[in-house]
């Protein structure tokens, strides 16, 4: 094959390939932005369930942090909430991949974090009615 040819068939495939990739990720920032706007923004769901949301909303904010318009404030106390959080989780005692009972700051951190959940899903119904 003519390696002109060859290489122009790797641009268009490498092309269409990070294209897809691109479209995927906002696909999955949509999907998960749902989601966790249904958790965290509907008054009927459960302590219970935010709670178990939790991992999920620390890696939302770690993966799509820079796709969200929050105000400074707002974002400040997010990446100081999941600093801390991240720090307390990596302190954790472990047993066969099972944590153990008790502390005081991990759960103090999930209700923190479950709050700012909250407030973040309120901030985005606020937004989306103003607009």
């Amino acid at each position: 094959m003519n390696p002109t040819i060859f290489l122009g068939c790797l641009v268009v495939l490498s092309g269409c390939l990070l294209g897809g990739v691109d479209a995927q990720s906002d696909d999955e920032f949509a999907t998960e932005k749902q989601r966790l706007f249904q958790v965290y923004g509907d008054s009927t769901v459960d302590e219970a369930t935010r709670y178990r949301n939790v991992a999920d909303l620390v890696t939302f904010f770690d993966k799509y942090s820079s796709r969200l318009s929050l105000s400074p404030n707002l974002q400040q106390r997010t990446q100081d909430l999941l600093r801390r959080y991240k720090e307390e989780e990596s302190r954790a005692v472990t047993v066969d991949g099972i944590p153990a009972q008790g502390g005081f700051w991990l759960p103090l951190l999930k209700l923190l974090i479950v709050q700012l959940g909250v407030e973040l899903a309120s901030e985005g119904f606020k937004r989306a009615v103003a607009s």
